[in-house]
């Protein structure tokens, strides 16, 4: 039996419209460790800059890093339930599954926020939802839900909005379109070589069907 097409899904910044909370909750730690505050100018400045390089461009003191992160991700775990979808992207991969598609979530965040997300907003297309261990180990996360549900990899396609998708995806093997609704820029993620990039929702209806039959 031909295993199930898969859509694996991030979700900061792919699914959920997150970057402006982010962005606020940087700001409100600005005074507390005496970086610039983030104006949307000089985020379209540092957006696809490496995270070094984004901390010395607002002046941030990098050896406070890791304790900055951690305040950020333990504030916004508290706030997901606030969080809107990113504009049309839903109805579009409920679409999607009814092709016959199957829909998986990961993210860094846990995994009991995203389901009150899900549940929040009357959303109930995804087959599973995962919460990663980390920022940094979503390949990890990606190469155990592959094993975990016995997928076929020329089957499975990642859809995120970040470099580190795409690297995650392609540490994995796996096809990967990027969104240029997110995190980073569309310039920067073709500079990273994925399958497609898509600047509306719609795209996918014809690109994911094409990428996994």
């Amino acid at each position: 039996m031909r295993v199930k097409p898969t859509l694996i899904c991030d979700f900061d910044g792919t699914v959920a419209d997150s970057i402006a909370m982010i962005l606020e909750l940087i700001n409100q730690l600005a005074p507390r460790y005496g970086y610039r505050t983030i104006s949307p100018e000089l985020f379209e400045q540092v957006r696809d800059l490496p995270l070094p390089k984004a901390c010395q461009a607002v002046k941030f003191p990098l050896h406070k890093l890791g304790q900055a992160i951690a305040v950020v991700l333990h504030e916004y775990r508290k706030m997901i339930p606030d969080l809107e979808p990113c504009p049309d992207v839903v109805p579009m991969l409920e679409k999607l599954k009814g092709q016959g598609i199957s829909l998986g979530l990961i993210s860094s965040n846990h995994t009991e926020n995203l389901l009150a997300w899900l549940e929040h907003n009357q959303i109930g297309c995804f087959d599973w939802v995962e919460g990663t261990s980390g920022i940094l180990r979503k390949h990890r996360s990606i190469r155990a839900r592959i094993r975990a549900h016995n997928l076929d990899r020329e089957r499975v396609v990642y859809l995120g909005d970040e470099v580190r998708d795409i690297k995650a995806a392609r540490r994995n093997r796996l096809k990967i379109v990027s969104v240029s609704w997110g995190l980073h820029s569309k310039s920067n993620l073709l500079k990273h070589n994925p399958d497609r990039v898509v600047n509306e929702p719609h795209e996918l209806m014809e690109i994911i069907p094409e990428l996994i039959s």
